[in-house]
């Protein structure tokens, strides 16, 4: 059964009745004590800054440092020739601490500087003098794939960063076989995640060598390594410390190396902490938005509509540095083949270096994009052969117990009922002449494979205090998504305790478990898990000491410890036994959360995730064909993410991922001009306002996810992939021609319309 939220409900209550907390979080942030990045202090901070190059692609021929080194307040200038020459890097080895020998982009680090104050620093950046040799550039994949282009990494050669030829089934004789052919080329734009706060950090070295990075990470483990092997440094030597995060929709899985790096190596030259962080302008100009995207895409399909191949030709912008890229490119390129049964695939896709901003990953790595053209691509086919745009895909769409062409294995799905749904709360069987519809579908992993394949789970601690209260322990981190919320409802569950009993410690790599950390949809499905083993663990736990202490059988019952005899012993008086007994040992338990064993070759065929979450959305649009302008009436947003145990927070995460779906599909885009960020402020880089968000109609279908905890999928990258592809649907619907290329604005509207362009 659908649960509808758009009525209204208890935000006090989960689907079945049970207390929800929202987390441990939510009132420091709603009375503004909450401290983030911006608000870290430490006793004899300096204040650090970064010399950015003004050219695209230059040869540096010399830095004087003698002036700025000179002036009064200044601790530390650092340059290339000050530092090990050592490269690093997320996926392949391409960058450097500080530009070397050669800038790549406008923005590349040059220099580095540690000041008393902010106002000193500056003035040290100004002191600096740099000559430079300008070289030629290439701010297009297309130019830079060009025989005799500039070359950006001699390492790289033909600028390819990653590429890939992959090839399921038969799709050579099912585009001979097929009753029609549809093919199109679909262009997206850079965007940038656009949290509210920029990135900050403070590093802090001591004598023995130890260093502490205090900012907020999603994945602050997997950072602790790449620094700790940047730095050469032993892993055990580097902690990261994360305060509030002001949000990260991807963009800070890894956050900006750099700024860590560059801040821990002034820190080692001072010896004082030393503080560093990104204006809003640096935040688009450096700070990593998402790749860029060319797609040219075909699709092979019977009379009745059934699905029969198909083909992708996909080219994405690397710009100067890959970061994250060629996972990205990886996902963009295959995840959407599994939202419907298509069973002969051919992909051929290319990462390109250019002289521009590097670039990384946002909110579902690309899936959003590969939805925008594939599902526009669905409504095209479905014109030509006389079906409904909600037929074909309910025809075609994936189904529990299949295993997708790529090899996902669905163990729960409800993406048919989704679809329905969805049609229903728009209106589909009654729709508005005079306005456009569309509908559209998405899949997105649950606790993805990233790095390693063969760390593809999660672990935590519950610990009984003396006070009869449980502190939780996970690396898993939270960043308004509502994931502490849930793992306190969890272990509040198993445990049977009120949750405002519960505490929780995930900040601080130093004693949390090793965590991946919050991306691929993985925090409340593996982590959770993790969570719920712990709380069992620490469950029996309990019993164990309370028998001891009772010298007979107890059970843990609806939160209390009962004996044979019907007497109740406090949780508290437990936890000061076992602490007496063992000389200071506190009751722990630990939960280790280790997925199902699955295989993955070399062509990527495997089931890639423990479980998959699927969407669909459909839009409502009215156009004015005689300007191109259009208005976003609703949008019906319905989801299946296995149960759902905290409405408040799930509706949130639907509220927000349409309202950045809005943005990415009709808003958002960055400008360059030869490779200068010309929108590098809000005022040019437009997001959605309050005013902008339509109307949005928000359903949960829940399944029960046999590896979720308490059959949980995740939530919050799936809401934005099925967004561009429904908007575009429903505009050429209303409009009767059809954008290409992201985002729709009225003038591409009003152009194509002028030109007569077909939708179809």
């Amino acid at each position: 059964m659908p649960i509808d939220k758009e009525k209204g409900f208890d935000a006090k209550n989960n689907s079945s009745g049970a207390t929800v907390n929202q987390g441990p979080d939510v009132w420091a942030k709603a009375a503004g004590r909450a401290l983030y990045g911006i608000d870290l202090q430490l006793p004899g901070m300096l204040y650090g800054k970064i010399l950015r190059s003004p050219h695209p692609h230059a040869r540096i021929k010399a830095i004087d440092t003698a002036e700025a080194d000179a002036l009064p307040g200044v601790r530390a200038v650092l340059t290339a020739s000050d530092i090990k020459k050592k490269r690093y890097g997320i996926v392949v080895q391409d960058e450097l601490p500080l530009a070397y020998d050669r800038v790549r982009y406008i923005g590349d680090e040059v220099a580095a500087v540690a000041a008393v104050d902010e106002k000193s620093a500056s003035r040290a950046l100004e002191a600096l003098n740099v000559e430079y040799e300008p070289l030629s550039a290439v701010f297009e994949p297309k130019a830079a794939l060009a025989q005799g282009a500039v070359q950006i990494h001699d390492q790289f050669p033909g600028n390819i960063a990653w590429q890939r030829e992959l090839e399921r089934g038969n799709p050579d004789r099912a585009f001979k076989e097929a009753d029609l052919v549809v093919e199109n080329s679909f262009s997206i734009p850079s965007v940038h995640p656009t949290y509210l706060e920029p990135i900050a950090c403070v590093a802090s070295s001591d004598y023995p060598g130890n260093l502490t990075i205090h900012t907020a990470l999603q994945s602050p483990d997997i950072v602790r390594d790449i620094i700790a092997g940047a730095l050469e440094l032993p892993f055990s030597k580097v902690r990261i410390v994360g305060p509030v995060m002001g949000g990260g929709f991807g963009g800070r899985v890894y956050g900006n190396l750099k700024l860590y790096l560059l801040s821990s190596l002034l820190s080692q030259f001072t010896g004082l902490p030393v503080k560093m962080q990104l204006s809003r302008e640096e935040e688009f100009c450096i700070g990593r938005p998402m790749i860029a995207a060319e797609l040219k895409i075909k699709m092979a399909l019977r009379s009745d509509g059934t699905f029969l191949a198909r083909e992708s030709e996909i080219v994405t912008d690397n710009g100067a540095y890959s970061a994250q890229a060629p996972w990205v490119s990886k996902t963009l390129s295959e995840r959407n083949d599994s939202v419907y049964r298509i069973p002969n695939i051919r992909t051929r896709a290319c990462l390109v270096y250019t002289n521009k901003v590097p670039t990384a990953q946002y909110r579902a790595y690309g899936n959003q994009a590969a939805n925008f053209a594939c599902e526009s691509l669905i409504d095209q086919a479905a014109e030509k052969l006389g079906l409904d745009p909600l037929q074909i895909r309910l025809n075609n769409c994936t189904q529990a117990g299949d295993t997708t062409v790529h090899g996902l294995k669905i163990k729960s799905c409800a993406l048919k009922d989704c679809l329905k749904e969805a049609a229903a709360k728009i209106g589909w069987s009654n729709r508005n002449k005079n306005c456009g519809y569309g509908i559209s579908a998405g899949i997105h992993a649950s606790g993805s494979l990233v790095a390693n394949k063969d760390f593809r789970g999660a672990s935590a601690r519950a610990v009984l205090e003396l006070d009869g209260r449980v502190t939780l322990f996970s690396g898993e981190q939270d960043y308004g998504q509502g994931t502490y919320g849930a793992f306190t409802n969890i272990a509040a569950g198993v445990l049977e305790l009120d949750p405002d009993l519960f505490s929780l410690n995930c900040r601080d790599s130093l004693i949390t478990p090793y965590s991946q950390g919050a991306l691929a949809n993985r925090q409340t499905t593996i982590g959770g898990r993790a969570v719920q083993l712990a709380a069992a663990d620490l469950k029996k736990l309990i019993e164990e000491a309370a028998s001891e202490m009772a010298g007979e059988p107890v059970r843990m019952e609806k939160g209390r410890l009962k004996s044979n005899d019907g007497s109740i012993m406090e949780l508290a008086a437990v936890a000061v036994y076992y602490h007496n007994r063992t000389s200071g040992l506190t009751l722990t338990g630990e939960g280790s959360y280790v997925p199902p064993p699955v295989e993955y070759d070399e062509t990527s065929y495997g089931n890639i995730s423990v479980t998959y979450s699927f969407a669909a959305h459909a839009a409502e649009v009215e156009v004015d064909r005689e300007t191109g302008a259009f208005t976003i009436k609703r949008i019906a947003s319905v989801h299946d993410s296995g149960r759902i145990i905290n409405p408040l927070a799930a509706r949130g995460q639907v509220y927000g991922g349409v309202a950045q779906g809005v943005g990415f599909s009709c808003y958002e885009g960055y400008l360059f001009d030869r490779g200068r960020v010309v929108s590098k402020t809000l005022a040019d880089y437009r997001i959605p306002t309050a005013l902008d968000v339509p109307h949005i109609a928000c359903c949960f279908i829940e399944t029960t996810d046999p590896e979720g905890p308490l059959g949980v999928k995740g939530l919050g990258e799936v809401v934005q992939v099925p967004v561009p592809g429904a908007l575009a649907n429903a505009v050429a619907d209303a409009a009767g021609v059809r954008v290409t290329e992201l985002p729709i604005t009225a003038e591409k509207i009003y152009r194509a319309i002028s030109k007569g362009e077909c939708a179809r």
